[in-house]
């Protein structure tokens, strides 16, 4: 287990520290010191998500905290500053992992600072 936590903090501060590139599996495996299939044997033992959609999540989440305080970017922007190529794939990884498209979440924490 403790193997487990360390492997998915290093992961975690690798994606943040890469939040802008596209990060696959080989590029995790690396940053761990790991081959790819030790990396996703580990990974997979413990999590219920792929190493996709960590990545995919983690990339959301900080994206959506960007989204509400700097109201000054607009989406495309900030879907560029996180590894997107068009805002078209940034609003269907947001709406799948959010429920909401990147505009509602805007409106709806302005909403509520408002």
């Amino acid at each position: 287990m403790d193997e487990y936590i360390r492997l998915m903090n290093k992961s975690e501060d690798y994606i943040e520290k890469n939040l802008s590139e596209k990060i696959s599996l080989d590029d995790l495996a690396n940053n761990a010191n790991m081959s790819k299939y030790h990396f996703h044997r580990i990974f997979s033992k413990y999590s219920s998500e792929t190493v996709k959609q960590f990545v995919t999540r983690i990339k959301i989440e900080r994206s959506g905290i960007f989204l509400a305080v700097r109201t000054d970017l607009s989406i495309t922007d900030i879907a560029f500053r996180y590894g997107y190529n068009d805002l078209s794939t940034y609003n269907k990884a947001f709406k799948r992992h959010l429920g909401m498209s990147p505009l509602e979440f805007r409106k709806a924490r302005n909403d509520k600072n408002s």
